[in-house]
């Protein structure tokens, strides 16, 4: 479970600090910076992936800008801190990355602009005492043998941390479960137009960023797990009703088309379901299809952000599925970002779960309000007419 996360010089982000709960909720103005925090969550997590160059250009269709245009510093900094639990004993995982920057030179960017300048992870529990798993500093490394409790050194390119570079090896264990656990962090911004796709993608069981192989997603766990897709389709009933089945047809091996039945046999494609209902479909599978089962070899994101989950969907549907939920996050943590005030509405009895970003000058800030200030204020106004009249703050 992610405990704290820390970032400065990252878009509007400069030393905000984030304390997420098991349900968050960011809520702010336009352009406060809510999708700059879940970008930098989720550029930290690409980083343990990929080469820095790349989980930038996943975050950004111009990675030269990610640094904050009015610090004029030149590094990003970013912190995670979390518990994790391996054979039943639990661990405490700290890391801290530093990245060079180059920054636009004549109005052109630079072809590669980011650089490690420093990393290291330390655990504490079982056997360690804030100890260093990995150190990285401008390419020169070492890492703990954890079997013998010593160190090999070694170097590295600065194009990539070292988390990246590292082997999936009985030596590194603590290191490789930090590693598996970060980079499977989850970020959805989901598109109507590509949730209708019907592109292939054998196999995969984790959904893409915009919801593009929604069809084949589902398709591996009709086949895998069908339980677990009759369950999701209980759950989207409550959206359409006549839903009684969701079917499939893969007529060549680059297509898959998923297919609404009800108890008739009337089938209506994807492009005959709303935008709402599809968005409804995904968020479902990522709250409820995609969680651990005993005996089921699923994917289960241990942190998921979703963008404004109530585009197109009755908010009054969000309820039911929320208190499926487990709220202290030991299923998963989620992150929402919203504007609507009848979706704020739905975390009023659990304020602590509450973030406000706001736009200063040049650089976003982070609030948790106060919960009982707003429990005196509930009396008279509903959570999203607080945000509303700007009294979260």
């Amino acid at each position: 479970m992610l405990d704290r996360f820390w970032v400065t010089n990252f878009k509007s982000l400069v030393n905000v600090e984030f304390r997420p709960a098991g349900v968050n909720l960011l809520v702010g103005a336009n352009n406060a910076g809510k999708t700059n925090l879940c970008h930098a969550l989720r550029f930290l997590a690409l980083t343990a992936r990929m080469p820095l160059d790349d989980a930038a250009k996943h975050c950004t269709a111009e990675p030269w800008n990610l640094p904050n245009v009015y610090g004029g510093g030149e590094t990003i900094e970013l912190q995670a801190e979390c518990t994790l639990t391996s054979e039943a004993e639990a661990f405490r995982f700290v890391y801290s990355l530093r990245l060079g920057v180059q920054r636009v030179s004549g109005g052109c960017p630079v072809s590669r602009p980011f650089s490690v300048h420093s990393e290291s992870l330390k655990v504490t529990g079982g056997p360690f005492m804030d100890r260093v798993l990995l150190e990285n500093t401008a390419g020169e490394v070492r890492l703990l043998h954890e079997g013998e409790s010593r160190y090999v050194e070694t170097t590295a390119p600065a194009s990539a941390t070292m988390l990246c570079r590292l082997f999936d090896l009985q030596t590194n264990r603590r290191a490789n479960l930090f590693k598996r656990f970060l980079g499977s962090w989850g970020y959805y911004n989901l598109d109507p137009a590509e949730l209708r796709a019907n592109e292939a993608a054998p196999m995969q069981r984790v959904l893409e960023p915009a919801g593009s192989n929604l069809s084949s997603v589902l398709f591996t766990l009709h086949n895998e797990e069908p339980r677990e897709q009759r369950r999701l389709v209980e759950a989207v009933k409550l959206v359409e009703p006549r839903l009684d089945l969701i079917s499939f047809q893969s007529p060549d091996p680059d297509h898959v088309y998923m297919f609404f039945e009800d108890s008739q046999r009337h089938r209506f494609g994807v492009h005959n379901v709303s935008d709402g209902t599809l968005r409804y479909l995904a968020i479902c599978f990522l709250l409820l299809a995609s969680r651990p089962r005993d005996g089921a070899d699923l994917p289960a994101p241990p942190l998921v952000m979703i963008e404004e989950p109530e585009n197109g969907v009755y908010v009054g549907h969000f309820k039911p599925l929320f208190e499926r939920i487990d709220p202290s996050g030991a299923g998963g943590q989620f992150i929402f970002t919203s504007h609507n005030p009848y979706f704020i509405d739905l975390f009023d009895g659990g304020l602590e779960r509450l973030h406000v970003v706001r736009m200063g000058a040049g650089h976003s800030t982070l609030v948790r309000p106060d919960p009982g200030r707003i429990q005196q204020l509930l009396g008279k106004f509903s959570l999203g007419e607080l945000h509303f009249r700007g009294l979260l703050e």
